[in-house]
């Protein structure tokens, strides 16, 4: 079951959020609500655009989802050292 076509999406953005800070054993599963959330991450881009693909696995429903996290990072407009 894909949690996209469930209309829960908020919830799994929700979950993925707070899986930054909480184990899987503490974050409920949107779609049943079972704490059974089973996390992979992998990491894409370079720079100012690197970010974590979370993908986010119930074993107890099978529903599924991945949600994009970009790190946050400073927005640098000039040069912290100018040439003068």
């Amino acid at each position: 079951m894909s949690a996209i076509r469930s209309g829960k999406r908020e919830e799994w953005v929700a979950a993925a959020e707070r899986l930054v800070f909480e184990s899987a054993a503490n974050v409920d599963c949107p779609e049943c609500g079972t704490p059974s959330l089973q996390v992979r991450d992998m990491e894409y881009g370079w720079g100012p655009r690197k970010g974590i693909e979370r993908y986010l696995v119930c074993s107890h429903c099978r529903a599924y989802n991945a949600v994009n996290l970009r790190r946050a990072g400073p927005l640098i407009e000039k040069p912290l050292l100018a040439a003068e």
